[in-house]
């Protein structure tokens, strides 16, 4: 069986250490014996020596990014015979650096966790927007930890899960319970058979429909939207839907559900601005391949392009 490697990212700050060290400590986590930890930045909390003597954790440290080479790794392998390794990353060093390495023989990179501070993370994603979400994108659980009222978490929650939507998102208490899940928290009411959407919640509704396509089965929405009409796409079929930047200008993506009309002629072009009236069905559709929400369309109209055209996360 081989070197399970375990890959914490995150800022300075954000809580990297005691997830480690709670990992390490957690009799549910693995039943190892020994474990290397590889440390690319130290801050504020710190790995005493009693710690790692109880739970037999043996810890190297890389200054710089320069460093970080698979000879590097190599060597570690060789040197120390641990039987799972924790990277806590450095969170300024580009993915790229770690995730496009050749692990030595043996390690098998098992996930990628990353620790956001939410006492740091508006400021981050107004200021460092890309760097902050880089780790994010390929994360299989994000634990924002010291949340409160001072961070908007829906923002937060549909900026990560459009780009990375198998993400487990947890948000911890300043006490460290888990907040309940946001999944319910939506600016539209779902019991209504009819809903118009604001035009900055087109992302949320894109992404809740993604996730919970079910409990859309049948609704009728009114939205803003762009329209795509391919020159592959299928008879009476087109695309509304919204550029929407999830991370930063290079990741701006047009997102949007199939929609079957039954008009004889199509009177819009791409990027023609509409607003549309359309009930969503939970069906199979040839092109997902399986299925999925599909739109069916009420009333289409004629739009003017709103002074901000991207949905921002």
């Amino acid at each position: 069986m081989g070197v399970p490697v375990y890959l914490f990212t995150g800022f300075l700050e954000s809580g990297k250490t005691t997830l480690i060290k709670d990992t390490i400590a957690s009799p549910d986590f693995a039943d190892v014996s020994s474990t290397l930890l590889i440390l690319c930045e130290e801050g504020e909390e710190e790995y005493d020596p009693a710690f790692c003597s109880e739970h037999q954790v043996t810890v190297v440290t890389v200054e710089n990014k320069e460093d970080m080479t698979e000879k590097l790794l190599e060597g570690f392998a060789g040197a120390y015979d641990a039987e799972q390794v924790m990277i806590e990353y450095n969170g300024t060093w580009e993915m790229d650096l770690i995730l496009d390495m050749d692990m030595p023989e043996g390690w098998e990179l098992q996930g990628i966790y990353t620790t956001v501070n939410a006492d740091t993370a508006d400021s981050y994603l107004a200021n460092m927007r890309q760097m902050f979400l880089e780790p994010m994108r390929y994360s299989n659980l994000i634990i924002v930890n010291r949340s409160g009222e001072q961070l908007d978490k829906l923002k937060l929650r549909r900026t990560v899960k459009v780009f990375n939507p198998r993400a487990q998102l947890v948000f911890e208490r300043p006490d460290g319970t888990p907040e309940q899940d946001l999944g319910d928290e939506l600016p539209y009411d779902l019991s209504q058979s009819f809903i118009e959407l604001e035009s900055f919640d087109y992302g949320l509704w894109y992404l809740d429909v993604s996730e919970n396509p079910k409990k859309y089965n049948n609704k009728t929405f009114k939205f803003l939207a762009q329209v795509y009409k391919g020159k592959n796409m299928r008879h009476r079929i087109f695309v509304p839907g919204r550029f929407i930047m999830t991370c930063c200008a290079n990741d701006v993506q047009f997102l949007g559900y199939l929609c079957r009309y039954s008009m004889p002629e199509f009177p819009y072009q791409d990027r023609d601005w509409v607003t549309v009236t359309v009930t969503c069905r939970y069906e199979f559709a040839r092109e997902y391949g399986k299925r999925g929400p599909v739109l069916y369309l009420q009333e289409i109209l004629p739009a003017k392009k709103p002074e901000e055209e991207l949905v921002y996360f």
